[in-house]
């Protein structure tokens, strides 16, 4: 109940904030694809569940070529072939995210969230069911709402496939919380001033997040390799340790920084080299360390 007041109040402030921009961008739009603006379009977190009409900006010129892919095009998380159809200003909004800006119509109405799994299109999740059923049958648990932003939307890898939108589909679900909403819209905000969302068409891979456990069987006992911003990996390992006092955890590499040389308080002109860890002391530095 305290997510549904959330997102309904939020999506009814945020819906008149930008409600001038949506009509801006809609005229644009008109005049660059010559077609209605507002884009309605079914999608479902299954294809029996969380079904609705989503409503977009529209961004593709010719809606045919979609049609046209669909049997040819498996990959449901990497479309290139349709960037010849997407028109300058329509690009900058895809990158923005701006092009998402109606479906605060669908969180007012209770059928999306502010924060949640994505929806996805029926044909994608008739795919996802004939090519990788184990994968559906793991969505068909979740119960969250689909949502505009959320931890695959902002963080997925789509290189990784159907595997990496399900296992964040399964993070956000098992940990999820006011706080956790609060931080993935705060890390919206970043994405669209820098233009950095990640789509089909127009898509890069920053994070890295794998299920460690094989055949990705999903245990109570969170076991991941996480690449995602610190805030938010904190954030859910902190709720992990509250609800099941236990996890496995892997960091990337990068996280980790070794100091070339360490302050003495009292004299700071003073500097004492410390060796890099993965490198081995050559005699001067042995005979100095003994002194």
């Amino acid at each position: 109940m305290l997510k549904k007041i959330f997102d309904f109040l939020i999506a009814s402030f945020l819906l008149v904030i930008f409600l001038p921009l949506i009509l801006i961008f809609s005229f644009i739009l008109l005049i660059e694809l010559k077609q209605f603006p507002i884009f309605v379009q079914e999608r479902g977190l299954t294809l029996n569940k969380f079904r609705f009409k989503i409503i977009k900006l529209r961004t593709i010129k010719n809606h045919h070529a979609v049609q046209d892919n669909r049997n040819e095009n498996k990959d449901i998380f990497l479309k290139p072939f349709l960037a010849e159809e997407i028109t300058p200003f329509a690009k900058w909004l895809r990158k923005t995210g701006l092009d998402e800006l109606p479906q605060f119509v669908n969180v007012m109405l209770g059928q999306m969230s502010l924060i949640g799994p994505r929806p996805l299109m029926i044909h994608d999740l008739e795919l996802m069911k004939n090519n990788y059923p184990e994968f559906y049958k793991e969505r068909m648990k979740l119960k969250s709402k689909p949502g505009i932003s959320g931890l695959w939307q902002l963080f997925g890898n789509r290189d990784q496939g159907v595997s990496n939108l399900i296992y964040l589909d399964y993070l956000y679900q098992k940990y999820s919380s006011v706080k956790l909403d609060t931080m993935l819209l705060l890390h919206t905000i970043p994405v669209i001033t820098s233009a950095k969302n990640s789509d089909a068409i127009f898509h890069f891979s920053k994070y890295d997040v794998i299920k460690q456990n094989e055949k990705y069987n999903f245990a109570t006992q969170l076991n991941a390799k996480l690449n995602l911003p610190v805030d938010v990996v904190d954030l859910i390992l902190e709720t992990a340790h509250e609800r099941e006092g236990k996890y496995v955890i892997e960091v990337p590499e990068s996280w980790w920084y070794v100091s070339n040389t360490y302050k003495n308080l009292d004299k700071k002109e003073n500097s004492i080299d410390i060796f890099n860890l993965n490198e081995e002391l050559d005699q001067n530095q042995r005979a100095k360390k003994s002194a």
